[in-house]
Parts: structure tokens; C-alpha cells; sequence
């Protein structure tokens, strides 16, 4: 899938400890609107399926609606939305947001309970809303797919949180590795598990979520920590992003991520899926080094993925 994508504010109505554009630490805005609207406008008509707003927080840029209304007579036909989900806790604002033209709302789901994801992202009932907000859309017929990225606090709740989203009548779970820059780098060793924790929770959430029916992807995960299931990796899907990022455009998002923010070590060297794979976040082996990896010597099963059929940033 061809999408644009655009980084729409550095504001946000919550404060997550691990945020990967530092939301937290900004008081004021650095985008340019200008920027975002030519953008869009310099992009129409040439064969882009989606248009994906995230942040920071996008529902709370103070013209949100007039850009969705921008995308809408620019020709785009749908936009995906990342967001906390705390403003589409208003039936209202929801219907507006479908009505024009979001028919993906990507939505961070930290927590199975107030009590593990509240704390993490800063905002006392911000859980409750969250849930609403995924509520309330999906009974405006419009698609959800949740994102968690794992910490030291959730990774134990992981299955807790796939049952959740199950229930909620969520349509694709995604888990993402924490990426360990922006908020996060004030302390790495607090808030990131080791691999061989995560893969004790993350597989029964992974079994919880596909038994369901609902799609499952696994987003910024080195191929050989989550080798059995390797080939739910969004990095095995066609996406062509590109991406209009504090002023700067970026032409392929993945190849960014892959050359930019990944490292390859020794232990890649005779992996056979190394150039699918992408690499492992610089800080993550600054912090604990290689010891971890262990190349993969044959190709993963396909672990049931449909390929092309998202294009949304999800870390």
C-alpha cells in the first residue's frame, strides 16, 4: 500500500514514558502547518491510498478537522489515524472523525487495567477513555487496530491486553518493540525487558489473539527473538510511506528505520533473513549487547501474514 504519513504535532494530551518522538518534552509546537497542507496538496492525485496523521496526539492539533476536510477534497480516499483514543471517548467527535474519511483508527492500548497503563502514559483516566474510544468507533463500522509497545510494566499483562482488545471487537493487534529513544532514553533499564521475558508473554497474547480470529503483527521485533512466529512481522508486508517528519521528508519510512535507527552485529552475519529483518535498535545493544541474538539459519514460516494491507507508522 502507498501512503503518506504525517507527523502532525509534537503535543500530546498524555506524557507516555517511552515515547518515541519525546511528546513529553515539548511545550510548544515545532510544525509548521504550511508544511503539512502543501504536503498533502503537492502529493494529491498521484495514486496515494492513505493519508496517516499521528504525533504526538493529532485529535488535539486545533485544525484537525480542517485538514481531515483538506485530505478529504484532495482526492485521498481514506486516512489512518494514530491516536491514544482519549478524544474519541466523545460519541460526538468520533463520528466526526469517520464521517470524514478515517476508516483506520490505530489506537495504544498499554494496559489490560487503569492501573498498569495510567501510569505509563501520565494520564489519570486515560485507560477508561481509551477503551470508549475504541468503543465508539467500532460501532461506526470503522476498523481498529490496537498498538502496545512493551515495557517493564505491561510485558506480563500482554495476554491480559490481547483478551481486552478480543473482547473490545478489536480487528489487528499489534505488539511493538520498544524503541528506546525520545522519552524513553531517561531510563532504558527501567522500562526495557529482556527478549527472553517478553517471548514468555508475548507468545500467549500471540495465541490469545489469533484464536480469536483477529490479525496479529509484530512491529520493530529482531527476527530471532520472535523466530516462531517471524512471519507476522510487518516488515514481511509491502509498504511504500512516505513521510512528512518535523519539516522533513523522509521517502521510505522502513528504509529509514532500517538503515538509521537498526544496527547489525556479528551474530547477523549468517542470518538468512537479515536484510528482511532490519537490524536491532542501537540503544537496545548499547544497553545489553549481542549476547541475546542468534542468527536464524532457515527462512520463518509465514505465520499467516496478508501482505500490502497496512501502511500505518506504529512504533
Amino acid at each position: 500500500m502507498r501512503c503518506l504519513s504525517i507527523h502532525l504535532t509534537d503535543l500530546c494530551n498524555s506524557k507516555c514514558s517511552f515515547c518515541v518522538v519525546g511528546s513529553p518534552l515539548y511545550t510548544t509546537d515545532s510544525i509548521d502547518e504550511h508544511d503539512v497542507t502543501q504536503f498533502l496538496r503537492d502529493h494529491a492525485g498521484q495514486g496515494y491510498e492513505a493519508v496517516n496523521l499521528h504525533g504526538g496526539e493529532a485529535t488535539i492539533h486545533p485544525r484537525f478537522v480542517e485538514i481531515l476536510e483538506l485530505i478529504r477534497s484532495s482526492g485521498y480516499p481514506e486516512v489512518h489515524l494514530q491516536t491514544n483514543g482519549i478524544s474519541l471517548a466523545r460519541p460526538e467527535f468520533a463520528r466526526r472523525t469517520v464521517d470524514l474519511g478515517v476508516r483506520l483508527f490505530i489506537i495504544s492500548l498499554h494496559g489490560d487495567s487503569a492501573g498498569i497503563q495510567d501510569p505509563q502514559t501520565g494520564t489519570p483516566g486515560g485507560f477508561a477513555r481509551t477503551v470508549q474510544g475504541i468503543k465508539n468507533v467500532k460501532a461506526l463500522g470503522a476498523r481498529v487496530r490496537t498498538n502496545t509497545v512493551v515495557t517493564r510494566t505491561n510485558v506480563g499483562h500482554l495476554p491480559g491486553i490481547a483478551a481486552l482488545a478480543v473482547d473490545a471487537g478489536v480487528d489487528h493487534i499489534n505488539f511493538s518493540n520498544l524503541h528506546p529513544v525520545g522519552s524513553a532514553i531517561f531510563g532504558l533499564s527501567r522500562l526495557v525487558p529482556a527478549f527472553d521475558e517478553i517471548r514468555r508473554f508475548l507468545y500467549p497474547a500471540i495465541e490469545t489473539s489469533l484464536a480469536a480470529g483477529r490479525r496479529v503483527t509484530l512491529e520493530g521485533f529482531p527476527y530471532c527473538t520472535v523466530r516462531e512466529y517471524a512471519g507476522l512481522h510487518l516488515n514481511n508486508e509491502y509498504r511504500d510511506i512516505r513521510m512528512l517528519y518535523r519539516g522533513r521528508v523522509i521517502d521510505s519510512y522502513d528504509d529509514f528505520m532500517n538503515d538509521v535507527m537498526r544496527a547489525y552485529g556479528d551474530p547477523c552475519a549468517s542470518c538468512t533473513v537479515r536484510e528482511a529483518c532490519g537490524g536491532v535498535y542501537k540503544q537496545y545493544t548499547d544497553l545489553r549487547g549481542w549476547a541475546e541474538f542468534e542468527p536464524i539459519l532457515m527462512a520463518p514460516a509465514s505465520g499467516g501474514v496478508e501482505a500490502g494491507q497496512m501502511c500505518e507508522r506504529a512504533d
